[in-house]
Parts: structure tokens; sequence; C-alpha cells
């Protein structure tokens, strides 16, 4: 009977040593990525709201957050959380860079023009019926140089507020 306890206690205590490693246990918790112990796979958020799974065979597919093996627990939960506002600074960081190239691009294209000149340079474009995204381009940097207000910029071009786009890309030179 003796030799059937300790049997029993031995099986027990090797089957609980077995048992599968809990998800903080698993899962590494780095700066940029999470990686998997186990498989050695890392997750990666490249995307809102979606995770990027690079294999340790180099492969790579997208799936949504819900769907990593370690959503869900209180430690990943806090952990995507910043993944998810470090991903929206970087987002904010492209996008404001992004504007001030766009803003640079037409300060360039208009450098040779004084406020006065551009004002009629305006003024004659809208009178042409020029593309709108031109007269839009042109107005956006009036209201840079502080000669129009962003408040009088959609009288000025005869459109709805809302409709007001200051952040417009142009491809080619403006017409002389």
């Amino acid at each position: 009977m003796k030799k059937t306890i300790l049997l029993l206690l031995s099986i027990a205590f090797l089957s609980s040593c077995k048992q599968e490693k809990s998800v903080e246990e698993r899962y590494l918790y780095q700066e940029d990525k999470i990686v998997d112990v186990e498989t050695g796979d890392a997750y990666l958020m490249e995307e809102d709201q979606r995770i990027t799974v690079v294999h340790t065979d180099g492969s790579k597919e997208k799936i949504a957050i819900e769907e990593a093996p370690f959503y869900g627990s209180t430690l990943s939960d806090e952990y995507i959380k910043s993944l998810e506002a470090k991903f929206a600074e970087r987002k904010e960081a492209l996008l404001e860079e992004k504007k001030n190239q766009l803003k640079e691009a037409r300060r360039s294209r208009y450098v040779d023009f004084s406020d006065e000149e551009l004002l009629k340079r305006f003024q004659q474009a809208h009178k042409d019926g020029l593309d709108m995204s031109r007269q839009m381009d042109m107005i956006a940097e009036l209201v840079d140089r502080g000669v129009v207000s962003s408040e009088d910029a959609p009288d000025l071009l005869e459109i709805s507020p809302d409709m007001v786009n200051f952040e417009i890309e142009i491809d080619e030179n403006p017409e002389n």
C-alpha cells in the first residue's frame, strides 16, 4: 500500500512539473515586441489593432490583437496598451513630419512671390477656376504667412469651412 501511495504521489508530482507555463512565464515582454520563449515567435505591433507574428523560420503573419495567444492576461493587457500608445505616438510623429514636409514644399513653391503677388495670383486663379487643390495650396501659404486668416480662407475659396484642407500635396509646379 505504501508503495502504491508513493507511486501515485510521484506521478502527481511529475505531472505537476510538466504543466504548461503560465502566460507570464511563457512570454517575454521586451521594449517593442513580445517573444514566445517556447517557440521563439516574436509579436510586434506594426499596425493599429493588428499584431505581426514573426516566426522562427522568418515567415510573417498578421493577426488581430484578440487572436494573440497572450491576449487577456493582466500583464499582456498592460503591455499591449503601452504598445498601442507607442504606435499612436509613432503614427502622430509621422503625420507631423509629413505635414512639415508639405509646408516646406509649399513654402519653396512660393518663395519668389511677395505676399501681395501671391494674393493677386490666388485671386486670378480663383477667377479663372484653376484646380481647387492649387487654390487651396496658395491660400494655405497665405494663411501661414499671416496675410489671410484661417477663418477667411473658406470665404475666399467660396467653399464650406469643413472642406478646407491645408495639408494637401501638389505633385507638379504651379502655373506662372
